[in-house]
Formats: structure tokens, sequence, C-alpha cells
């Protein structure tokens, strides 16, 4: 089982440029996107804000490194319109692999990675390092 957490870059400025409905609409847009390429037993939930969780049941860390990238390059080909001009919506992601230990601790990996991403340049996965547990 993997955990991934991801959070739409630059939202904050989006927002700040577009409207709080824009903000909304490219929230739909990236829901959307990530429906339609998640396997039926994946999971897909909004953790507030721009941020998202996404659980890979039997899936190793390459797996759902691998489904992200993918699910990043599938996001990249499906432009967001906003006053009619063609945005580029991207996401950071972090994901950590479930050893049996509490789930905190797995959601706390994945959001270091995360934050990793977003220090590192943006619109990148970052694999948690494995834990001991």
């Amino acid at each position: 089982l993997c955990i991934a957490l991801l959070d739409i870059d630059n939202f904050k400025r989006l927002n700040d440029t577009y409207g709080h409905q824009t903000g909304d609409d490219a929230l739909m847009h990236l829901t959307g996107i990530i429906r339609a390429n998640l396997r039926p037993n994946d999971t897909v939930a909004r953790l507030g804000g721009e941020e998202f969780i996404i659980i890979y049941p039997e899936s190793d860390l390459e797996q759902a490194t691998a489904a992200l990238v993918r699910l990043q390059r599938e996001l990249t080909k499906a432009y967001f319109l906003a006053d009619d001009k063609k945005l580029l919506i991207t996401f950071s992601a972090g994901v950590s692999l479930w050893n049996g230990e509490a789930m905190e601790a797995v959601i706390a990996r994945a959001d270091e990675a995360m934050y990793e991403a977003k220090q590192t340049g943006k619109n990148k996965v970052v694999a948690a390092p494995a834990s001991s547990g």
C-alpha cells in the first residue's frame, strides 16, 4: 500500500489572478483527470485547500511513483481554460510506502516528500525514503 499527497503548484497565484471560482474550477479539473486515470481499487480524496491524498493499494513505491508521473503527463495534456487562456495546471507530489506503522507516520513521510518536490522545482514526484517500521 502506498500513500501519495499532491498539491497544485502556484494555486494562490491562480486564485489571485483569475479569482476563486477559477481556482475551484481548476480543482475540479484536476480531480477529473485523477479519477479518469486511477485504477478501480485506487482512492482519491481532498484533504483541504489544494491538497489531495491518493491511496494506491497493492502497489509498491516504484509503481505508485510511476502512476503519479503518468498522472502528471495526463494533466499536462489537458489544458485548463481561464478567461479564454490555456493554463497549465501542475502538481507536486510525495509518495510513501506503508510498512505496517501508524498511518500518520506514512502520511507524514509523504508530506515531507511533497514539500521536497515543491522546494526543488515543483511539478515533481518525490518518493519518501523507506521507514524502518
